[in-house]
């Protein structure tokens, strides 16, 4: 699949995976600066979201119901997307769910085939064992460069982040930026 033919436009490329209720997406489409592409397993959030973005006239965005995995897996041309945001992947605690996992080697590996060298991925949690598990998987893959942020430098605040605060709890954040390494093989 051709990602920059889903969103019309000469931006910058950027997908948010993951985006449940869509205030992140529908926030970066409203700054205009970019192309947004969204990818939602659930169904019931992917169309809502969808709905709201058309009756807001976004065209500079895309709401899709997907396993961002997959998708990604078989999407392209390789170095099209400028930023990824991935926001409080994996919620299944039990070890036998592990292999659920959105983001993986495997994921990484299709993530730095479709990042531009210089273009970012933002993994966000509020949960400190996976923040340490995502960090450990970023700085293993030879692609990225990876530092914990404080803050989201975006500016688009997903409706979990906002709860976590509310909350009171911690969000942990990975920023990752691609670097040159040659060509990329699959593992």
């Amino acid at each position: 699949m051709d990602l920059g033919a889903l969103v019309g436009g000469d931006q910058p490329l950027e997908l948010d995976i993951g985006f449940g209720r869509g205030r992140s997406l529908l926030v970066r489409a409203r700054q205009g600066k970019s192309r947004v592409i969204g990818l939602e397993i659930k169904a019931k959030w992917a169309h809502r979201v969808e709905q709201r973005r058309v009756r807001e006239g976004l065209g500079n965005a895309r709401a899709l119901c997907a396993d961002a995995r997959e998708l990604l897996a078989r999407s392209g041309p390789d170095g099209s997307v400028q930023r990824v945001f991935v926001h409080f992947p994996d919620p299944w605690w039990k070890k036998r769910h592990t292999k659920r996992r959105v983001v993986s080697d495997g994921f990484l590996d299709t993530l730095a085939r479709l990042i531009r060298v210089g273009g970012e991925l933002l993994v966000q949690t509020d949960v400190d064992d996976r923040a340490d598990d995502y960090e450990a998987l970023l700085v293993a893959h030879r692609a990225f460069t990876v530092r914990r942020v404080a803050e989201n430098p975006f500016g688009a605040e997903s409706n979990r982040e906002v709860r976590a605060a509310e909350d009171g709890l911690p969000v942990f954040r990975l920023l990752a930026t691609r670097v040159e390494i040659g060509p990329l093989t699959p593992r």
